[in-house]
C-alpha cells in the first residue's frame, strides 16, 4: 500500500515484496526516535508525556516519498528497474563464474572510468555511448554488457582481488554462508551465541548500535513460553499455591507446560 514493492523488482515481472517485516523495522526505528524526543521535550522544556502517532504506513512511504513529487511532475508511473539505477551507471548486480554475485556501484565518473579499467575495457572512456553519465544511464544494457562478461569469466574471490587492487567501489553480495564466514563480520562480532535448550548455541544479532560507555550486551536469549509466567504474577500478589492452581485448571501456561 505504501508504493515501496511498485518499486522493487524488474519491469516484466510482479512487484517483490521486501523478504522481512521491513514495515515494522522501519517503523520502530522512527518510533525509539520519536520516544527519545518525546522524552528530551520532558527534561529540557519540563513538558508533559505525549501520545506518539506512529502507523506502519507513513514511515515505510517516507522511503519512497520523492515518487510523489516524481509523478506530479511528469505524470508518468515509473516502471521497476531491478538492481539499475535511473540516475547512475553502471550499477547492478553481477553473477561470478563460481555462482556467487558482485554488486557494483560505480555513481561517479572518476569511478566509471576506474571499473572501465580494471576490466581492461579503458577504450569505452572514448565511446560516446559511455563518455558521460548521462550517456552511461541512457545505454545502460550496452554499458554493462563487458562487465557481465568480466565478472562470470571470474569466481568471486578472482573478480574481488581485481576490484580491490583497483579500488572500484564493489562488495560481494552474501548470501548467509559467506556473511558468517566474513573476517569483518567476526572481528566486530556483529553475531554473538547465547545459550539455547534446543539447539545449545543460538546466532543472533549483537547490540546496534553500541555506545562507547554504555555499550550494552545481550544477557540471555527470549524466554520459552510460560518461562516468566509465574514469576510475574507473584509480582502482581498471587501465591504459589494459586498459581499452582491455575496452571492445573489450564488458566496459565507454565515453561514446564509448554511443548
Amino acid at each position: 500500500m505504501s508504493g515501496y514493492a511498485a518499486r522493487t523488482g524488474f519491469a516484466d515481472r510482479e512487484p517483490a515484496l521486501p523478504p522481512t517485516a521491513l514495515a515494522d523495522m522501519v517503523a520502530g526505528l522512527y518510533g525509539a526516535m520519536a520516544v527519545l524526543v518525546a522524552l528530551r521535550e520532558v527534561e529540557t522544556k519540563r513538558g508533559r508525556g505525549q501520545v506518539i502517532d506512529l502507523p506502519l504506513l507513513d514511515p515505510l512511504f517516507s522511503f519512497i516519498a520523492t515518487e510523489a513529487a516524481i509523478y506530479r511532475l511528469t505524470g508518468e508511473v515509473r516502471e521497476r528497474t531491478g538492481s539499475r539505477s535511473e540516475t547512475t551507471s553502471p550499477r547492478n548486480v553481477f553473477r561470478t563464474k563460481d555462482g556467487r554475485y558482485i554488486g557494483i556501484s560505480a555513481s561517479i565518473q572518476a569511478m566509471a572510468e576506474r571499473l572501465f579499467r580494471a576490466i581492461g575495457r579503458e577504450d569505452m572512456l572514448a565511446d560516446p555511448r559511455f563518455r558521460t553519465n548521462t550517456d552511461r544511464v541512457r545505454n545502460a544494457e550496452q554499458c554493462e554488457a563487458p562487465i557481465v562478461a568480466f565478472i562470470a569469466a571470474r569466481t568471486l574471490a578472482e573478480n574481488m582481488e581485481v576490484f580491490e587492487r583497483a579500488e572500484v567501489t564493489a562488495a560481494p553480495v552474501y548470501d548467509i554462508d559467506q556473511f558468517m564466514a566474513d573476517p569483518h563480520v567476526i572481528a566486530r562480532e556483529i553475531l554473538v551465541d547465547l545459550p539455547d535448550a534446543e539447539m545449545g548455541d543460538l546466532p543472533m544479532h549483537n547490540v546496534i548500535p553500541r555506545l562507547s560507555a554504555t555499550p550494552g550486551r545481550l544477557r540471555s536469549p527470549a524466554p520459552a513460553l510460560g518461562e516468566h509466567t509465574a514469576e510475574v504474577l507473584s509480582t502482581l500478589g498471587l501465591d504459589d499455591a494459586t498459581i499452582a492452581k491455575l496452571a492445573r485448571d489450564g488458566v496459565i501456561g507454565l515453561a514446564g507446560d509448554v511443548p
